[in-house]
């Protein structure tokens, strides 16, 4: 079997001053998004990272990207909700840090994975990324300290539990980043890396506990199941008798990893005659909120009312409607389903669209895969458990905004560009403005 990440032959000393500024950018880029109050700085390295690679590479590679098309069609869309939008500057707002700014980091993550300064820019983000989600979450539940105050507490420690995000948002960094994880435990070859990503996972699980998310320990089962059920067919051996085992495994560590996560969250006594994680699904309001917004979708299905998670709710005056606000606290602000919010943004129309965007992407993947090796076609599972993990943490709620869809497609356009990498028209010297670059085999 082939390794899953390719020979190395372009060392990164090789690489120009741009191109090691837009590594090292993206890299930064990637390990503060589990962190809150950094809405500027990762906007501005945002920016840096688009024009270093404006001026790296030349506009052809762009082009070639695979899902570069559906993306085009996709954002002409959503941009021109803004003209039908109920509130335009909010649609706009939405499209530049929800769209716009991922779209760029997808293509500029699959460009990357050509030469070793990107693909280790993308490692070390996301282990650094991991650490701070860590130590900002064990500083907040030590230090108690409020992390949406204005200022930041004293010393490290106020400072840290000050830059802890939400519980949401630091669960749904576990589910994206857990798949290449994943993929490194199933199918490396060298011990030391199935280890690093065992240990990686560990300090996931910790996370996982902290954060209190049930939507992730489902996430988790179904991306892992999903991996292995699509490697196994792209390979052409599903071997059912050694992945049922696995799958069974894992729902068992997951059923209790729910009831433990419900017993924590559970206020006042705890049951001891049934199942904790059954009484609060069968409690959760999320059925009635998705019962109101539903019908206020009715009102206007084809185009919706405007790009932006909050815009619908805003445009219908939610927060003005006693029954839904009774049901749960943040019932007002949207419809906590990702699907059911993209119909009432930008309609039956827009969710078409945005749903042919990550099928035809998936689609080349696979394609790409069953004529290609075992390291291609390991990528190419990890892309669809990717997606299916994003579906699955956003069943319940709306994440996939602001670092959210920023580190979902810098995910993606790594594992695309690891599935492309061999191909004749990936070679460094396509790409590179400057000096050509040798070819990585």
């Amino acid at each position: 079997m082939q390794s899953i990440l390719p020979a190395l032959n372009r060392r990164a000393t090789d690489d120009t001053f741009v191109l090691r500024l837009l590594c090292i950018s993206l890299g930064v880029l990637l390990a503060i998004l589990p962190l809150a109050h950094v809405t500027g700085l990762r906007n501005v390295l945002v920016g840096v990272v688009g024009f270093s690679a404006l001026a790296q590479f030349r506009l052809s590679p762009w082009r070639k990207v695979p899902g570069f098309f559906p993306w085009a069609i996709w954002l002409a869309f959503a941009a021109g909700s803004i003209a039908w939008s109920a509130l335009p500057y909010s649609s706009f707002q939405s499209f530049r840090t929800d769209q716009f700014y991922p779209f760029v980091i997808f293509l500029v993550s699959f460009v990357l994975m050509r030469f070793l300064g990107g693909r280790l820019a993308m490692v070390a983000g996301t282990a650094a990324g991991t650490l701070l989600c860590l130590a900002t979450m064990f500083a907040s539940a030590v230090s108690g300290f409020d992390p949406n105050a204005d200022e930041p507490g004293a010393g490290a420690l106020g400072w840290l539990a000050w830059k802890a995000a939400a519980t949401t948002d630091s669960s749904t960094y576990v589910a994206f980043v857990a798949v290449p994880l994943f993929l490194i435990v199933a199918v490396s070859r060298r011990p030391w890396r199935r280890w690093a990503a065992a240990a990686w996972l560990v300090v996931f699980g910790a996370i996982g506990l902290m954060s209190e998310s049930r939507t992730l320990i489902a996430s988790l089962f179904v991306s892992f199941a999903g991996f292995l059920i699509v490697l196994g067919i792209l390979r052409g051996r599903l071997r059912l008798k050694l992945v049922l085992p696995i799958v069974l495994l894992s729902l068992v560590v997951s059923a209790a990893s729910l009831e433990l996560i419900s017993r924590l969250r559970l206020p006042g006594t705890q049951p001891h005659d049934r199942s904790a994680a059954l009484e609060m699904i069968m409690s959760d309001p999320r059925p009635a909120i998705w019962a109101a917004y539903l019908d206020l979708a009715a009102k206007r299905p084809w185009f919706g009312v405007g790009l932006g998670r909050t815009v619908p709710s805003r445009a219908y005056h939610v927060q003005d409607d006693q029954t839904i606000r009774n049901s749960d606290v943040q019932a007002s602000t949207h419809a906590h389903n990702v699907l059911l919010d993209l119909v009432l943004q930008v309609g039956i129309v827009g969710l078409a669209l945005w749903g042919w965007l990550h099928f035809e992407i998936l689609r080349l993947a696979l394609k790409r895969a069953r004529a290609s090796g075992d390291r291609e076609k390991a990528w190419a599972a990890a892309a669809v458990a990717l997606v299916l993990a994003m579906l699955v943490k956003n069943s319940t709620n709306d994440l996939i905004v602001f670092g959210n869809a920023i580190l979902f497609w810098a995910l993606l356009g790594t594992m695309l560009g690891l599935v492309w990498r061999e191909g004749g028209d990936a070679r460094g010297d396509t790409v590179l403005l400057s000096e050509p670059a040798s070819p990585e085999k």
